[in-house]
């Protein structure tokens, strides 16, 4: 049994794999650079308990993270309960990837490397995929055949309605949903029209400027917290991918254990 742990800005996303692949369970507690790993431990116990999953079975842990104080954590977390040596994330591994000659992959998240290994796993015959990421940022990757060619960051949506409310004396913090109207009719439903909206056509925008570069037959993915909600208002974004980071640490894993063991 594999434990994946994907350690992002907001949320730490955990899911335990089957020796077949299969997902068991996964699930999302909220980042906190205080934790420790006894506190993490009895999420993860409790939880593994409540949906029947013994967790003495487990023989791999393997970390993604962009938190760097929390990467100890769970390294303790594999030492302490589990006598795991977990397998950390990076461009040193086994990856079904390279860069283009004029990329500096310096400081490369493990977020990103984990969405594009999956992406690439599901959609082979894909030669020009674009990937989305909306989470707390939202990240963009382009590849042609296997080359990530580039990319871009933008801030996320919630940053985006953070940053209205925390900024303004008068404008309250409103719940990301997808609106009845683009014309809204109060403060709050203005402001969640103006954010998706707003925020969707972005991503047409981008979209559009990198089908203009590698072509209109680009496949475009996303996935993260918010982009379920969005797919369903841009007809550009082909499929959303709802647990493609959590199977990108799966595969990784599957490429590279046999490396970590010699």
């Amino acid at each position: 049994m594999l434990i994946t742990c994907d350690i992002g800005n907001t949320h730490i996303v955990t899911g335990v794999f089957d020796n077949a692949g299969n997902i068991l369970l996964t699930f999302r507690i909220a980042t906190n650079e205080r934790m420790t790993e006894d506190e993490f431990f009895s999420y993860f116990r409790n939880i593994s308990k409540f949906n029947n999953i013994k967790i003495q079975d487990v023989s791999g842990i393997i970390i993604s993270s962009v938190v760097p104080n929390l990467i100890t954590i769970f390294q303790f977390f594999g030492r302490k309960y589990f006598n795991i040596e977990p397998m950390l994330v990076s461009l040193e591994q086994k990856l079904p990837f390279t860069f283009a000659p004029n990329i500096n992959p310096t400081g490369f998240g493990a977020d990103r490397i984990i969405d594009i290994v999956q992406a690439l796993k599901e959609f082979p015959d894909k030669e020009n995929l674009i990937i989305f990421d909306l989470g707390t940022a939202t990240t963009y990757d382009v590849l042609q055949k296997n080359v990530r060619i580039g990319g871009g960051i933008l801030p996320g949506i919630e940053m985006g309605i953070n940053a209205l409310c925390n900024n303004t004396a008068k404008l309250p913090k409103v719940k990301f949903t997808s609106p009845d109207s683009v014309l809204g009719v109060d403060t709050i439903t203005q402001i969640q029209a103006g954010v998706f909206y707003g925020y969707a056509g972005q991503i047409k925008h981008i979209i559009k400027k990198i089908k203009e570069i590698v072509g209109e037959d680009a496949y475009v993915i996303a996935t993260g917290g918010l982009g379920k909600i969005l797919s369903a208002e841009i007809e550009e974004i082909d499929e959303y991918c709802h647990d493609l980071s959590t199977k990108g640490l799966y595969s990784i894993y599957q490429d590279n254990k046999d490396k970590n063991q010699d």
